[in-house]
């Protein structure tokens, strides 16, 4: 710098700054008056903060990042510190003239000791001022643990009334991205701030004017490197976890609830195309997002969905029918957070009812109008599973042992006063399943009365229906005495058996799906547009390699009679009892095949 100017520079320093701060080099005085205030609280307390891990963040980064001058007025400056830092910034700002104060309508765990000096914990502050040519600053912390950072922000909302927070927990590689670990020297002052890769791509997501002013001034310094550098900022953000936090006014977490990162909100909207779309596979799925206009808008300022939407593709790309229904059921599930507490209790009652008295009509229990809604929704998941089916043209299945030339009129005939699984109604209808034939239908096996689950894949059959027979190699197989038949049918006249419950492990409400099926009308198996196929069956040994199969030797109703029982545990002590003294023969056992010990920790 010639010595002319390097002499005037000095004069302005000392004219405009009093001597009380490190010199400012390179600050034209038009510019130096403008934003006096912003400068001078930057050098006040960057200048005094040496040694504490302390990050100046929002818009003015832009400037510093690219060391141009100030460009636009400030109403405040944020500054985010380590947790473990927050007292010592707290004391330093104390010492500039600052009074910390908390003013978002709670009491922190902050304190003062007996010594009258400010202890802060691990939340964000306000601190003040009541010198006019300071700014006002926001104090927010983060905190390392192990390969992640966990950052807290919160406020009081006067809308809700209450103290609303996040939490957000990111990638140590995503915090290293977002924040320049080594210290830029700004106008003679050493001081680290956001990196210019992640200002200009959070300004580009944002519409006030002043972002965009922000952007604009970063875009000419931004080379490849920088681009990948934002990429890749983009895929890690897009897995960051965020927590919507509830306090009460000592600061204490009344509720913590997870939101969904951009990739599960991603994910979760293809999923809901997905399931609108009865038909459409997941590549048509992606195909018509990519010309869709949303997607045109949204996709230079956020490259990382076509990724997300790749990635999905391939996730997808062998869902099934019951991928489909997975996906039908956790969303309507989730609408049941829009009921009342006291509906849901009056919907499970009145099943409940409904159970005790062996799913007969009973007037024991009357519902309200919001509970009557809840079934109304039932219904429409319902409707929603049978689409699938219609629309796929997947087939159902009745199995009996009755042959085709053996049915009265060529008709499976429905039959009378019989609950369905879950026994929320009796019907006189026919039944069907919707579970797949290979290996898992259990109805294959069935013979007479007593399918019971009494523990994990634990299944006990009426009727002695099961030969072992062993091949020319020494392989045994499971053959049944009196075969079974597969109709085929179309679910055009079936509805579907759903029900609502109580998840065990987030004990809260959800539908279910049984896999049962009722018609109240008879089908003419003559019909090809009713039934689709007949298939014999009498080899059955494949269910051994996904279920234990248990025969009731006498016809002695065992199963059923384990079921009355008050527990699982009482029902699986009298069915092994019963092992014991010949009543039920175990054809895993008699196979080994799948031969495990019947006990209590197969419970679920």
């Amino acid at each position: 710098m010639p010595k002319a100017k390097e002499r005037f520079v000095d004069i302005f320093n000392r004219i405009f700054r009093r001597n009380n701060i490190p010199r400012i080099s390179n600050v034209t005085k038009q510019n130096y008056d403008e934003y006096f205030k912003t400068y001078n609280t930057l050098f006040e307390i960057f200048s005094k903060v040496d040694g504490i891990d302390a990050y100046l963040v929002g818009g003015i980064s832009a400037a510093i990042q690219t060391k141009q001058e100030l460009y636009r007025h400030n109403d405040d400056i944020d500054i985010m510190c380590k947790e473990e830092d927050l007292t010592r910034l707290v004391e330093t700002l104390r010492r500039i003239g600052y009074s910390v104060e908390d003013r978002r309508g709670i009491q922190t765990r902050n304190k003062v000791d007996m010594d009258g000096k400010f202890q802060a914990a691990d939340h964000e502050l306000n601190a003040d001022t009541k010198n006019k040519n300071m700014l006002g600053v926001g104090i927010f912390t983060y905190k390392v643990k192990g390969n992640e950072v966990i950052c807290h922000s919160y406020a009081f909302e006067e809308k809700e009334g209450r103290v609303v927070g996040t939490e957000k927990v990111m990638p140590k590689e995503l915090f290293d991205l977002m924040y320049e670990s080594k210290a830029v020297d700004y106008k003679g002052v050493k001081l680290k701030t956001q990196s210019k890769e992640y200002i200009y791509m959070s300004k580009c997501m944002l519409d006030r004017e002043k972002d965009k002013l922000d952007a604009s001034i970063i875009r000419p310094s931004l080379d490849d490197k920088s681009k990948h550098k934002i990429d890749r900022i983009r895929e890690l953000e897009a897995k960051t976890k965020n927590y919507r936090c509830i306090y009460d006014k000592d600061g204490k977490i009344l509720s913590k609830t997870r939101l969904p990162t951009v990739e599960e909100r991603t994910y979760a909207y293809l999923d809901s195309l997905y399931m609108q779309s009865t038909t459409k596979t997941s590549e048509q799925i992606v195909a018509d997002v990519l010309q869709s206009e949303e997607y045109q808008k949204i996709i230079s300022e956020h490259p990382e969905m076509k990724k997300l939407l790749a990635n999905w593709e391939e996730k997808s790309r062998n869902y099934t029918y019951e991928d489909k229904i997975r996906l039908l059921t956790a969303s309507y599930s989730n609408r049941l957070e829009e009921y009342n507490g006291w509906a849901i209790e009056n919907v499970l009652d009145f099943i409940k009812q409904r159970q005790i008295n062996e799913a007969r009509a009973d007037n024991d229990i009357s519902l309200s109008d919001e509970a009557k809604d809840i079934f109304k929704l039932m219904q429409e998941y319902e409707d929603s599973i049978k689409k699938v089916f219609v629309d796929n043209n997947i087939c159902l299945t009745h199995i009996t042992e009755v042959a085709p030339d053996e049915l009265e009129n060529g008709e499976l005939r429905k039959s009378i006063d019989r609950p369905n699984n879950y026994f929320t109604e009796r019907v006189d209808g026919v039944f069907a399943s919707s579970t797949p034939i290979n290996g898992k239908n259990l109805y294959i096996a069935r013979n007479g009365w007593g399918m019971v689950r009494l523990a994990n894949l634990t299944y006990i059959y009426g009727n002695n229906n099961i030969n072992v027979i062993q091949d020319s190699e020494g392989k045994k197989h499971a053959i049944l005495k009196q075969p079974n038949y597969i109709y085929k049918i179309n679910p055009d006249k079936f509805k579907p058996v759903c029900n609502l419950t109580i998840d065990h492990n987030t004990h809260k409400p959800i539908f279910e799906f049984s896999e049962e099926w009722i018609s109240d009308t008879e089908i003419d198996i003559r019909d090809r547009n009713q039934v689709l196929g007949i298939d014999k069956v009498e080899d059955v040994t494949s269910l051994l390699y996904n279920y234990t199969i248990l025969c009731d030797t006498h016809s002695q109703n065992i199963g059923k009679t384990a079921r009355k029982f008050q527990n699982s545990e009482q029902g699986l002590k009298y069915i092994l009892e019963k092992i014991d003294d010949g009543s039920v023969r175990n054809i895993n056992h008699e196979t080994g095949i799948n031969d495990r010990r019947l006990s209590l920790d197969e419970r679920e």
